[in-house]
């Protein structure tokens, strides 16, 4: 654990370079990342789309689902350009070092995480089928779904690094200079990872147990990554949770509408959370212990 946090020293870290270096990522994913949403409202408000309009979830609505959908992701594409940059040119640190002690990213670690967690959602969601027949409708459409898949493949994973990079390696780097508590840190992380996806449509369902949902995922997934001694391992387990959502099975509820091969049309808050909470407790037993990685390399030590 102390190896990750401690590469935030291979760069600068007064405290004003924090707090620089927030602002231009808020700067890129906030304000830079709403401008090709901001500019399709205005093309069809222009050519007399009176159905145009930005829902509370952010989400483009009036317009083609795909337009749409590209449109919201490029924020996330501004939002992994601001930390590149605040990383390179104000902590004046390599982009690497958010990721892992290595000397190179473990792939192959990202991709057990990845695989795991897509067989779990999948599992899961076959129980899901089986004990509530009727609940899963299959909605394939072919011709929406192949460009669809081809865009999400690329910018999911996009979305789902970004928020891995800012809420859980720069957060715990940061906080790891002032806090060495693994349990405090994920905590820490956890409730940064909650408090945004409270504005999420389907956290209207159930705060409470939604929030928990949240703030379990984003803390186990900070632990795994201290304990992991690199993010590689969350970047999978993410990157498999919203392509499964996106592409397999999505709620009629959802911060992020998608023409995925079935729609769930009703979210079982308890199932859903009883399921992440039993997957996360498995994927740290097999990972952080049957499977644990061999740190080889390491770029700096204790």
């Amino acid at each position: 654990m102390n190896n990750y946090l401690n590469l935030t020293w291979q760069g600068k870290t007064t405290w004003w370079r924090f707090v620089f270096a927030i602002i231009l990522i808020l700067f890129f994913w906030q304000v830079l990342g709403a401008v090709p949403s901001v500019f399709i409202l205005f093309w069809e408000k222009g050519n007399d789309n009176l159905r145009t309009g930005i829902s509370s979830s952010g989400q483009i609505l009036g317009v083609e689902p795909i337009i749409g959908f590209i449109a919201t992701m490029l924020a996330s594409v501004c939002f992994l350009v601001g930390i590149f940059l605040a990383i390179r040119l104000i902590h004046l640190r390599p982009f690497r070092t958010l990721i892992t002690v290595n000397v190179g990213i473990a792939w192959k670690r990202f991709f057990q995480g990845f695989m795991a967690w897509f067989i779990f959602s999948g599992l899961m969601s076959l129980l899901e089928g089986l004990l509530h027949p009727g609940r899963y409708e299959w909605t394939f459409n072919l011709r929406l779904y192949v460009p669809f898949a081809l865009v999400a493949l690329v910018l999911i994973p996009i979305q789902t690094s970004a928020e891995e990079l800012f809420f859980r390696a720069y957060f715990l780097q940061g906080a790891g200079l002032r806090i060495r508590n693994i349990w405090i840190l994920s905590s820490l992380s956890g409730l940064l990872f909650m408090v945004p996806h409270l504005l999420n449509p389907e956290a209207k369902l159930n705060y409470l147990l939604m929030g928990f949902y949240y703030f379990f995922i984003g803390g186990v997934m900070a632990y795994i990554t201290l304990r992991d001694g690199g993010l590689e391992l969350a970047l999978g387990l993410h990157a498999a949770n919203n392509l499964f959502s996106a592409l397999v099975a999505n709620y009629t509820v959802t911060v992020m509408p998608t023409p995925s091969l079935f729609t769930v049309n009703l979210l079982d808050v308890k199932y859903s959370v009883a399921a992440a909470v039993l997957g996360l407790i498995g994927f740290v037993l097999i990972f952080v212990g049957l499977l644990k990685r061999n740190v080889k390399v390491s770029i700096l030590g204790e």
